[in-house]
C-alpha cells in the first residue's frame, strides 16, 4: 500500500496530502446476495471490490489483474475453488487467499491450507471476523518476505530453517530456531 502524494490548493496554500491506495479486493463466491452482502461491507471499509459467481471467470480474473487479496469460495460452477487454489498458486505464489466456505471438514481445511491457501473460513460467519482476518493478510503480505536474512558471514533459511555461519551449518533444534525469532 503506497501512498501517491498530490498537491491540492486549499484558499490558494498549496498543500501536500496523500491519496491511500485502495486495496483491492476479488470476491469469488457462488452465491450472489451473500458476494453482494461481503462487497457493500467492504466497500464501506474502503476496499475495491470485485465480485465473481462463475469459477472461470475468477481465475481468468485473479490471474490476469492485481488483487491484494482473493477471498474464494470452493463451491464455484465450471472451475471448482480447489482448482483455482492450485492454478493461482504455481503463477502467483505471493497472493493472499482466503478461503470462504460452506466445507467444513477438517479434511477440506487441511487441503486447502496445503495447497496454499493463507485463511480458511466456514459459513455461517461473522462479517467483523473476516474483516479481522483480512486486515491480518493484508498487512502480513505487505511486509518484507525475506527468506535468506544475511549479516556478515551469518545465514539464517527462515523458509528451510537452516543458519549457516562461514559456510559451515549450525545445527539448531526447533525450540532454538523458534527462540531465535524472539530476538528479532
Amino acid at each position: 500500500m503506497t501512498p501517491e502524494p498530490f498537491v491540492s490548493c486549499s484558499k490558494g496554500l498549496p498543500v501536500l496530502e496523500v491519496k491511500a491506495h485502495l486495496m483491492r479486493v476479488l470476491i469469488a463466491e457462488h452465491d450472489p446476495a451473500l458476494a453482494s452482502f461481503v462487497r457493500k461491507g467492504l466497500e464501506a471499509e474502503h476496499y475495491a471490490v470485485d465480485v465473481t459467481t462463475d469459477g472461470e471467470q475468477a481465475r481468468a480474473m485473479a490471474g490476469e489483474l492485481d488483487y491484494d487479496l482473493l477471498m474464494l469460495d470452493l463451491n464455484l460452477p465450471r472451475v471448482d475453488g480447489v482448482t483455482i487454489l492450485r492454478h493461482l498458486r504455481t503463477r502467483k505464489p505471493s497472493l493472499p487467499i482466503l478461503v470462504l466456505t460452506s466445507r467444513n471438514r477438517v479434511e477440506d481445511r487441511v487441503q486447502c491450507l496445503d495447497l496454499g491457501a493463507d485463511d480458511y473460513m466456514g459459513k455461517p460467519f461473522s462479517f467483523a471476523e473476516l474483516s479481522a482476518r483480512i486486515r491480518a493478510l493484508l498487512r502480513r503480505s505487505h511486509l518484507p518476505a525475506a527468506a535468506v536474512l544475511s549479516v556478515a558471514d551469518l545465514k539464517i533459511d527462515r523458509v528451510e530453517r537452516r543458519v549457516e555461519r562461514a559456510g559451515k551449518r549450525i545445527e539448531l533444534t526447533s525450540k532454538e530456531f523458534g527462540l531465535r525469532n524472539i530476538s528479532r
